[in-house]
Order: structure tokens, then C-alpha cells, then sequence
């Protein structure tokens, strides 16, 4: 992302590929999070959160505590504790213990409670599920729930939804998923989910006052010997014309104190632009490497070439700014090299001071310090004849003196010289030093304030940042829009699908990531592989959705029998990442990988990336794929009947536990 600044140009083209552009930690957010003491409807918060944002089993944790351990039973929360167990997955996954837990709220539910009608209906699902005709009141019992009710009853009894009614129920489900699907401007606040959380403004403060004691301690004696010995020549000139060495003394003291104050002046300008000069002229050569340094300087790189200026030629424009950004690469190396601060945090800055350089150079008024700091020939002439008008006066009194006594008035007029020119060059350092320090505090404060404003600028841009569960609906939309589109596609009603599952993986080489703290990793870009059972076999589509644009590209459709299957299995790689693996009679194995490695970002800012990556596979739908695909391999065909056989003892106990509820 960038501020609104004219002319950017990416870089990244033809077959440039580029990695993980970034990665963000949001926290503490408190989504997923519960406090130290928590109240039972703080737990079922949690859980009721967890279980919106996908994460199914840690739902179960924690909405078991806050019903069954902690006794917070009502209608609302005995429904969120059936979906929890029934969400993404069959009823031959949902084990007999956790059947029980229902057994727990025997009599919570009255009949007129408004909670009731969506407990019914999820008994109805389940009735209906393994008969035809028996969902004809379905549509009209989805019809009695609140908006809130039927989309959580239609996205996690997703596996449930395939009774004579199925069709309409999920007609029903697609069109809430194309209303919800860009609802609260996704198109404009998704892509900040992936932004970490900027670091605040800084400057590189001044450097200190470098005058030491000794300078301090030469310039005072000087001086003081100085007045002596210059006093002593006024007196003996007073002696032959008091009043032409009253003017004298007079004429010399001012032409001193002009010549120091104009000199100052000129120092410090020069000085100044010759360091300016040195500071972004330099050349010097980038040390590569994999810290924070190289990823500033992969940063500076990046953002100079996109900001190429418009209708600039990009070569002439990096060369005449290599010492700008190298100047400015090394003040964000140097104010921000923490071991806690993530490269991308300051990208913001890196962004500001990339345009401001654009900005200035396309004006013309990149170098414009050398013109400030031009010494103006006023000055100038003002320093030299100072210095000549106090040459003269001091000569005249040298001159008046020697007629009175001239061999101790020539000896102290050389000691004076030498005193007075040793003390004006030290008093000249010192003021110069003094002025070089003020102007370099006006200049930070200066630049501190237009990053501060940049800063104020991005966290305004991120303030509507989407939260972890607005991130989990709009996927969910997606997944219900591919599913539309599949069937579509091979021309399927809702009843010809016996099953499906799908997997959804980060779209390599180039994507973003972020995640809020307990929560699983977001992705700008996903592969999304939907597998549909039908009774002649199995449709594999896959897809990449980019998340930010809600588009889906790079559609492939694969087709195989039931006997076709050999093996499925996750398996993790020495690195770290979860790799999905199908493996078919025929042709190359189906590998995708799920989850990444652990990166230098977790490593650093997370404090349990191996549970982040846990969390992200209870997400990424391979419960249910696992259980689907690795039944089909192992029993073919028939192991869609033998899953409907399978299910009538468990559906018995749920059925019997639901009714339970109700006193």
C-alpha cells in the first residue's frame, strides 16, 4: 500500500516473483483471548468467537467450560455448544464423551424460549438427514430464526444440509453468501488485516555539544591573556593620544566581535552543506545479509523503484538519489534496530521518506540545502573587512604605543597576535558548535514532526482494520461462492453431492499473511482445493482465490474414480510446513501445502507459533477432508453408505441428548 503520491511503478514484472511481503502478529485484541479470572459469559464469548472464526475444536474447550463446568446454561448458549460439537465435522467424528457433555443441560430449554426454534432445527437437520422426505418443514422452521441464527445454523451444519430439502437450503446459504460475500467494504479493508501494527515516529536525535573541557579551559586563558596584553598596549598608546587609542580600542573590540559573529556564520554553513554533501553523495556499497539492516535495505530498493516519479527515466533517477537512500537506509537502521521490532512494522516510514524524495526531486528541490546553506557574499564581506577594520585598529594602537615604549609594545603585539588569533579560532569552533547543534534540534524537530504526521496519517488509514471474525465470514462466503460455482460448473444439484471437503492453503510463492494472537493465519492469497463426491466419482476443483479482491483465477478440474485412490496423509516436513498429500493410482501425487514454516517473525514476536500453526490446520477444513478422503481410500464407494450405517448410533445418542434439553 502506498500514501497518495503521484507516478508509482512497480517493480515486481514479468516473471519476477517476490515472497512473503508481509506478516503481521495483531494483539492483544482479546477475540480469542480470556482473561486471567474469567466470568463464565467471558468464556462463552471466547468460544462463541472461536467458533465464528472457524476454529472448531478450541469453541469446544471453551464453551464446554463456561456451560458444563461453570454452569452457564440458557437457550443460547446450549445451542452454541451443539453447533461447537457438530461444526466441521460428520457425526462418526463427534466422540460419544463429548455426546454426553449434552446430557449435562438436561431441562435448560423451555419450550417458549427464543432459543428453542434453532435447537429444534438442528435436531430436524439431523432427523432428516439419513431419509428421504423428511425435511419437508425445514424451509419454514429456517424461516422462524433470527438473521443471526440461520447464518450460523447454515454455515457450521454445512455437513448436515442434505436432506430432500437441500437444494433450497442451499440456495438459501448462497445467496447470504453473495450478500456477505464484499459486505462491510472488503474490497477496501481487507488488505489491512495484513498490515502489523506500525512502530511510532522517531528521529536520529542530535549529535551532543563536542566541546571538552580543555577548549573551554585554552579559549578562557587565551583570552583573558589576550585582554591583558592588548589592554596593556591601549594604555601605553592612551599615553600618546588618549583620545585616537580610546577610538582604536573601540574599533578593534567591535571589528573582533563582527568578524567572530559573520565567521560563525560562514563556519557553520559551510560546514553544514559539506556534511550534507558527504552524507548523500556517498556510495558506498550495501554488507547483504538476512537482519533487520537488509530487510530496511531491501525495503529502500523496493519503494524507490516503485516511486519512480512520473515520466522519469528510472536509471537517472536511482543513480542521483544512491546517496539519499543510502543516507536515509542508514537512519532507519539506526533509530529502529531493536531486537524486537519487525522490519515491516517501519515500512510506513520507509514509504513517507521514499515519496518525499520523489516529491522533491520531480519539483527540483531535492538539493535545495545547498542553496540555504549558500554563504551570502554580505557575510562574507562583512567577516573580511571586520577583520581588516580590527587589523587596523590594532596596528594604529601598536603604532601610537611604540612611541612611548617600543620594545615592550612590539613584544606584546606579537604575543597578542598569536593570542588573539588562537582565541578567535577557538571561540569560533565553540560558537560554530553551539549554532551547528541548535540548527541540527530545529531540523529533527522539523523532520519529527512531518513523520509523526505520516504516522497519525497510516494509523488513521488502518483505524477500520477488519477484526479476525469479519476475516472468517467473508472466507466462509468464498467458500460457499466456489461451491456454487462447482456445481455449476459440472452441473450438479445439491443431492448429487454425496460429500465434499474442502482444503484451503496459502497460494505460493507470493502471498501475505497476518493473524490476530490465539487466532490462525490469514492469507492474502489462497489455493483452495474443493473435492465433491457424486455417485460417479469424485470432482476435484481447485482454485486461487485473492482474498483482498474477493476474485477467483487459475481454475483446474480433475476427475477420478473411487478405486483411483491410494493413499491421503499429512505429513510434516523437516522445516515445518504441513504438507497435504493424495496420492491416485495414475499420474503425479496431489501435494499442497497447508501451513508454513516458523519464520524469523514468529520466532520473534509470537509466543507459540507451533499452536499458530496447529490453530491455521483446524481451519484449513483437513478434519473433515482427512476423514472423507482417507474413507474413500481405504472402502471406495461403499464407504458413503457404510458412513450412513456408521451414523445411526451416534445420531440415536445426539438426537436423544437434544430432546433432553428441553424441560
Amino acid at each position: 500500500m502506498n500514501d497518495s503520491h503521484s507516478g508509482p511503478t512497480n517493480l515486481a514484472t514479468d516473471s519476477a516473483n517476490v515472497a512473503v511481503q508481509a506478516e503481521a502478529i495483531h494483539g492483544p485484541v482479546n477475540v480469542y483471548q480470556v482473561a486471567a479470572t474469567p466470568s463464565p459469559q467471558e468464556t462463552f464469548k471466547v468460544g462463541l468467537n472461536s467458533l465464528r472464526g472457524g476454529m472448531a475444536w478450541e469453541a469446544r474447550q471453551h464453551i464446554r467450560d463456561a456451560v458444563v463446568l461453570r454452569n452457564y446454561v440458557n437457550g443460547r448458549s446450549c445451542f452454541y455448544l451443539l453447533l461447537a460439537l457438530l461444526s466441521g465435522r460428520t457425526l462418526q467424528q463427534v466422540p460419544p464423551k463429548e455426546i454426553a457433555m449434552l446430557r449435562c443441560v438436561r431441562g435448560a430449554v423451555k419450550d417458549d424460549d427464543e432459543w428453542a426454534d434453532a435447537i429444534k432445527l438442528v435436531d430436524h437437520l439431523l432427523k432428516s438427514r439419513p431419509t428421504e422426505g423428511g425435511a419437508a418443514g425445514i424451509e419454514q422452521e429456517l424461516q422462524k430464526l433470527t438473521d443471526e441464527q440461520r447464518n450460523d445454523v447454515l454455515q457450521h451444519m454445512e455437513m448436515f444440509l442434505d436432506s430432500s430439502a437441500e437444494d433450497a437450503l442451499w440456495a438459501r446459504a448462497f445467496d447470504a453468501a453473495r450478500s456477505d460475500r464484499c459486505a462491510k467494504d472488503r474490497l477496501g479493508r481487507a488488505w489491512k488485516f495484513f498490515q502489523p501494527e506500525p512502530i511510532g515516529a522517531r528521529v536520529r536525535p542530535a549529535d551532543p555539544v563536542l566541546i571538552g573541557l580543555g577548549t573551554w579551559t585554552g579559549a578562557t586563558a587565551a583570552t583573558a591573556l589576550a585582554l591583558v596584553t592588548v589592554g596593556l598596549i591601549g594604555a601605553t598608546a592612551w599615553q600618546h593620544n588618549g583620545t585616537a587609542a580610546v577610538s582604536a580600542l573601540l574599533t578593534l573590540a567591535a571589528g573582533c566581535y563582527a568578524s567572530v559573529r559573520s565567521g560563525v556564520e560562514w563556519r557553520c554553513r559551510k560546514e553544514r552543506r559539506q556534511a550534507k554533501d558527504r552524507e548523500y553523495l556517498r556510495r558506498s556499497a550495501t554488507t547483504p545479509g538476512d537482519g533487520f539492516a537488509s530487510k530496511i535495505d531491501r525495503q529502500f530498493n523496493h519503494y524507490f523503484a516503485l516511486y519512480t516519479p512520473r515520466d522519469a527515466d528510472r536509471a537517472r533517477w536511482l543513480s542521483e538519489t544512491a546517496g539519499v537512500r543510502r543516507a536515509l537506509r542508514d537512519e532507519v537502521v539506526t533509530i529502529y534496530r531493536e531486537s524486537t521490532v519487525n522490519a515491516k512494522r517501519v515500512a510506513w516510514l520507509t514509504r513517507y521518506l521514499v515519496a518525499d524524495v520523489a516529491r522533491r526531486w520531480q519539483a527540483g528541490e531535492l538539493w535545495d540545502y545547498r542553496k540555504e546553506l549558500r554563504v551570502p557574499l554580505l557575510v562574507k564581506a562583512m567577516c573580511v573587512l571586520a577583520a581588516i577594520a580590527a587589523a587596523a585598529a590594532g596596528a594604529f594602537l601598536v603604532w601610537s604605543g611604540a612611541h612611548v615604549r617600543p620594545f615592550v609594545v612590539s613584544l606584546a603585539a606579537l604575543v597578542a597576535v598569536a593570542l588573539v588569533w588562537f582565541a578567535a579560532r577557538v571561540w569560533l569552533r565553540i560558537a560554530a558548535e553551539y549554532r551547528r547543534h541548535s540548527a541540527d534540534k530545529a531540523e529533527k524537530k522539523s523532520l519529527l514532526a512531518g513523520r509523526q504526521a505520516a504516522f497519525d496519517r497510516w494509523k488513521r488509514k488502518l483505524a477500520d482494520r477488519p477484526d479476525d471474525l469479519e476475516m472468517a465470514r467473508w472466507l466462509e462466503c468464498d467458500r460457499k461462492a466456489l461451491m456454487e460455482q462447482a456445481m455449476s460448473l459440472y452441473r450438479l444439484k445439491r443431492q448429487d453431492v454425496l460429500a465434499h471437503a474442502f482444503i484451503e492453503a496459502p497460494a505460493t510463492p507470493s502471498y501475505d499473511r497476518a493473524r490476530v494472537e490465539k487466532g490462525p493465519w490469514r492469507y492474502s492469497k489462497y489455493k483452495i482445493l474443493l473435492f465433491l463426491l457424486t455417485k460417479d466419482g469424485v470432482r476435484q476443483l481447485t482454485v486461487h482465490l485473492d482474498f483482498q479482491k474477493a476474485t477467483f483465477r487459475s481454475r483446474a478440474r480433475t476427475n477420478y474414480r473411487y478405486d483411483a485412490f491410494t493413499s491421503v496423509q499429512v505429513a510434516e516436513t523437516d522445516n515445518g510446513e504441513n504438507v497435504f498429500e493424495l496420492t491416485l493410482t495414475n499420474g503425479d501425487p496431489i501435494k499442497v501445502k497447508v501451513t508454513d514454516p516458523p519464520t524469523d517473525v514468529t520466532e520473534n514476536e509470537d509466543k507459540d507459533p507451533q499452536g499458530a500453526s496447529q490453530v491455521t490446520l483446524g481451519t484449513a477444513g483437513l478434519g473433515n477432508a482427512l476423514h472423507v478422503l482417507e474413507g474413500v481410500a481405504a472402502e471406495g464407494k461403499e464407504w458413503i453408505a457404510f458412513e450412513r450405517q456408521r451414523e445411526k448410533v451416534p445420531l440415536a445418542e445426539v438426537s436423544k441428548a437434544v430432546n433432553a434439553i428441553f424441560a
